[in-house]
């Protein structure tokens, strides 16, 4: 738990990321959470939580990354063998396995698990309830629909979209949608 210090949540207007990271940071004890549009020109502390992933992707990138934070939901669970880069975001009850590995900008929302020796791609976006088995592999950009299921050592490619409920159960290509059980390419 953090006491004491600041933390800048980038957002604009009522965006989903911005609430949770609000909470999450609120959660954590932050002793001040304020919201601004910008990045502020301060030595604070600062989460970026931008909806759209390239306006939140440039952002960070600007960021000097002492001044990175992870916000990790205090229900959630992450194996101290994790290893997470900076700005993810960790929702509530989610699981984070032993030597799963986290890019820059990952999104984890509620009750979604990341299971064993995966690799998350930057930016990656999981919806609440998803599963990812152990030995999973994402491209950077993935967005993985919430209530889907990854089986184990599979492939999803970058900038992917993998729709709600789909379950994955062979590699994905880069650049395409896969919806369905089991998951077919749409796009």
């Amino acid at each position: 738990m953090i006491t004491g210090t600041s933390i800048v949540i980038v957002g604009s207007g009522t965006g989903s990321l911005l609430r949770q990271a609000t909470e999450a940071a609120s959660l954590l004890g932050y002793a001040n959470v304020r919201q601004s549009e910008e990045v502020p020109a301060t030595d604070e502390t600062v989460f970026v939580a931008l909806d759209d992933v390239e306006a939140r992707r440039a952002a960070i990138e600007r960021l000097d990354p002492r001044r990175r934070v992870n916000l990790v939901h205090p229900s959630a669970v992450v194996s101290p063998s994790a290893h997470l880069a900076d700005n993810i975001y960790i929702g509530a009850q989610s699981v984070i396995g032993v030597q799963a590995t986290l890019g820059r900008g990952v999104v984890q929302n509620a009750l979604s698990s990341i299971e064993h020796d995966n690799e998350i791609g930057a930016f990656t976006m999981l919806g609440t309830g998803s599963i990812l088995c152990g030995h999973v592999t994402t491209g950077e950009l993935a967005f993985i629909g919430g209530g889907s299921t990854i089986k184990p050592r599979t492939y999803v490619g970058a900038r992917t979209t993998i729709g709600a409920g789909a379950v994955v159960i062979n590699d994905t290509d880069d650049d395409a949608v896969y919806v369905g059980n089991p998951a077919r390419r749409i796009r």
